[in-house]
């Protein structure tokens, strides 16, 4: 019989789950996501995250379309890009407040995700999990956002708002993942990145709100 340790050990994402939970936890426990919850947080703040998601998601996307690395293509599906959602999104949420800080450290990520990619491009995987994780939330949120707001679904189309659970997507993505993904070495760089995506994002957050 296989040991349930041993094959947890070998799975990476068994290992992103539970490596990058105190960088989850931090990230968690920025009150921006809890403004959100509470129906409180200024729509020109939420035009301000869009803004700085959006380069984020287009420097990440980019590098990962453009790789020529083999587990890189074989887990990233043009269909998984979300910049299209992002433009869309801004359209409808008015002036963004996107301060000195917010800008900064985008700038830092997008950076970041620039060196990964010349660097580790597989490593941009654990970058591009954090993402697809976010998903998972995306549908609470949405009706937050649009009891605050008073818009349309279709105008939070990054969270999620096809009306079609997420989870068959994100099962095949942790497929892909896992059969890409079988050397300890790769997985230690692609752990190391999801557990920096989350910081890099963290510092977003808070710089958004120094903003406020």
């Amino acid at each position: 019989m296989s040991d349930p340790a041993v094959a947890n050990q070998n799975s990476v994402m068994q290992r992103l789950r539970m490596e990058t939970r105190p960088a989850h936890d931090r990230i968690e426990a920025v009150p921006f996501s809890e403004a959100i919850l509470e129906e409180r947080l200024p729509q020109s703040l939420f035009a301000g995250q869009l803004t700085c998601w959006l380069r984020v998601h287009q420097t990440l996307e980019g590098a990962l379309s453009a790789s020529e690395d083999d587990a890189v293509q074989a887990v990233w599906k043009e269909e998984m890009a979300r910049t299209s959602c992002l433009e869309g999104d801004l359209l409808h949420h008015g002036e963004p407040a996107v301060s000195s800080e917010a800008e900064a450290a985008t700038d830092r990520t997008t950076q970041w995700l620039e060196s990964l990619a010349q660097t580790e491009p597989r490593s941009l995987l654990g970058c591009l999990y954090v993402l697809e994780g976010s998903k998972m939330g995306g549908a609470i949120l949405r009706k937050h956002l649009q009891a605050a707001y008073g818009c349309e679904s279709t105008h939070l189309s990054y969270f999620w708002s096809s009306g079609v659970s997420p989870m068959p997507d994100f099962k095949a993505f942790k497929e892909r993942m896992e059969s890409a993904l079988p050397d300890k070495r790769d997985q230690d760089q692609v752990v190391a990145a999801a557990s920096g995506m989350f910081d890099h994002l963290t510092d977003v957050l808070m710089g958004l709100e120094a903003g406020a």
